[in-house]
């Protein structure tokens, strides 16, 4: 079934109960914003393109939704990062056999030769320096969930009560009008209404080093043209104004972002808690690359292989 042969589908606008699905859903955040006119946004979130939110009601919406800002999960320390390197099937294996090489060459009648525990030490040795180079470069790759929360800046101008007003950050809500400049940083996932030569740069996002041209106009997918990883009248949470100025409604703040998203794949959480694993260990593995899972279980199973081995001879 060909995609030329299927008439264009009727725009989908908000409707009253839609909502977005998911793990990121939230009650009150708005399916494809990018879809919607401003006046349909305006009366979503209840507020005015105009004069804005009032103070009363910002603070009504940062109550209920929290702070405009990355969530920070403990951070293991170095010690705790070189503990769970030693703690994989194939490491417990190699420790097993340098533990059984010594204790044979103990009890054998070569104990008093100290070359005989060289086995042994040797893959002590290599075990804890590959423990110890491991844990530090996970330890350095942790900075990255750090260098997430600071693509932003400390304020932006929102209309409050009709005024432009300067305020933090993290006190930006839904349903806030943006107003943005050359040079400043998206501080939340927004819907331009205005657009005046917008020019944005995605490259946290997208990896694209060139700046993307962003406009307030409502444009709907045609049938067989590729989908854009960002719309054209959206502009996302860490990313800097290049040039032009604009406005726009905020749709989603903190880790309802785009950017909060990737945070969340990073810090490898499910829910907002942390895993664990042997009851006090934090738990990675869903934070693993698939190299990373295909390499654990390629050790595995050459474990168990050697251990049959063993047992056969």
């Amino acid at each position: 079934l060909s995609l030329a042969n299927i008439s264009p589908a009727p725009p989908q606008y908000w409707e009253p109960g839609r909502r977005v699905e998911g793990a990121m859903a939230n009650p009150h955040s708005c399916t494809d914003p990018d879809l919607q006119e401003p006046e349909e946004l305006e009366k979503f979130y209840g507020t005015s393109i105009e004069r804005g939110f009032t103070s009363s009601k910002a603070e009504e919406v940062l109550k209920r939704d929290g702070p405009n800002e990355l969530e920070k999960p403990p951070k293991p320390t170095l010690l705790m990062l070189f503990i769970m390197q030693l703690t994989g099937f194939v490491i417990i294996l190699l420790l097993c056999a340098a533990v059984a090489s010594i204790v044979v060459n103990g009890t054998g009648p070569k104990k008093d030769d100290i070359l005989s525990y060289t086995t042994g030490k040797a893959i002590f040795i290599i075990v804890l320096i590959n423990a110890g180079i491991a844990a530090w470069t996970e330890h350095k790759a942790g900075d990255a969930l750090e260098a997430l929360s600071q693509m932003t800046q400390a304020s932006i101008y929102v209309l409050r009560d009709g005024s432009e007003v300067k305020v933090d950050v993290p006190n930006v809500v839904r349903g806030d009008v943006v107003i943005l400049g050359t040079g400043d940083v998206v501080p939340a996932d927004m819907r331009l209404i205005e657009a005046d030569d917008v020019k944005v740069s995605e490259m946290a996002l997208t990896g694209e080093p060139d700046d993307v041209a962003k406009t307030s106009k409502l444009k709907f997918k045609k049938p067989g043209e590729p989908e854009k990883l960002t719309p054209e009248n959206m502009v996302f949470s860490g990313c800097s104004v290049t040039n032009g100025k604009g406005k726009g409604i905020v749709c989603e703040t903190g880790m309802s972002t785009r950017i909060g998203r990737i945070a969340q794949l990073i810090a490898g959480e499910d829910g907002g808690k942390q895993k664990t694993k042997c009851g006090c260990l934090p738990d990675t593995s869903a934070s693993a690359t698939p190299l990373q899972q295909n390499l654990e279980k390629l050790g595995g199973r050459i474990g168990m292989i050697a251990i049959v081995v063993c047992v056969v001879i």
